[in-house]
Parts: C-alpha cells; structure tokens; sequence
C-alpha cells in the first residue's frame, strides 16, 4: 500500500507542478489570462461570436451575473471588451470585442520541453499509462454520474 500512496502522491504532485507552470506561463506571455478559466475564458467565448447580451454569455458560460460583470468591468478597464447598451432592448448590455481583445492569443505553453529528457521508449511507455490512467478515470467518472441527471 506504501509504493500506491507514493505513485499517488507523485501522481498528485505533477499535476500540481502542471497547474504552476501554467498560472505561471500565462501570467508573463499574457498578463495570467489563462483562456480556460475567468477572464481569459470569457475572452475565448467572445472570440466565437460577433457579439452577444451579457445575459447570454453568463449563461453559456455558466458565470452568475454578479460574478460576470465584475470579469467584464476588469477586462473593459484593461481595453479587452466594450458594453453599451442594445438598441432594441435598453434592459440589455451588448457586450463586444475591442481590437485588443480580438489580439488575444490562444497558445499554450511548449509542454514537449517536459519530455526532452526521456529517451523514445519511455516516452512510449508513459504515453500508454497515461491512457489507461485516462480510460480508468473515465469509467469511474461514468459510474460516479451514471444516476446524474444532466
């Protein structure tokens, strides 16, 4: 049981170590918008439409609207995005693009630079673990949301 707690452990501490790189990467190449989670989230949905009501873009997203316009009021002051007000529904606030918003990049960190220092068959060895890590969390995520009703 020792050696399980210890790959899990690891396991837990590489997936910690991942999650610093990023905060850390995103936060030099692009002021810690990371475009998977809150402004840069929101940044990444806008890109897909011309514009949208902030009604709509904190149901999509999923956001509570108290918690959306306080992102919008940050990301508007930083020269990301712009609200006024729909001309057919004075109610609603139209919320766009600016130019600096649509410059907005996608990339991710060069994570190949994790692998330099393993040879090809462990790369190949990890690679097959780490599918059947994956595969293995799948299952127990489905048997974990099998009665959820989504």
């Amino acid at each position: 049981m020792e050696k399980q707690n210890d790959l899990t452990g690891t396991l837990l501490e590489t997936h910690h170590l991942l999650r610093r790189y990023n905060m850390i990467w995103y936060g030099k190449n692009f002021g810690g918008l990371d475009p998977r989670q809150g402004q840069g989230r929101i940044l990444s949905a806008l890109r897909r439409m011309n514009s949208v009501t902030q009604k709509e873009l904190g149901f999509i997203l999923d956001i509570r609207p108290q918690s959306l316009g306080e992102l919008l009021q940050k990301l508007e002051s930083n020269g990301y995005v712009t609200r006024h007000r729909s001309t057919t529904d004075k109610r609603s606030l139209i919320v766009e693009l600016t130019e600096k918003g649509e410059t907005f990049q996608l990339q991710k960190p060069d994570y190949e630079e994790l692998f330099i220092g393993l040879t090809a068959q462990e790369k190949k060895f990890l690679k097959s673990s780490l599918e059947k890590i994956s595969a293995q969390l799948n299952e127990l995520i489905d048997r974990e949301t099998e009665d959820d009703f989504f």
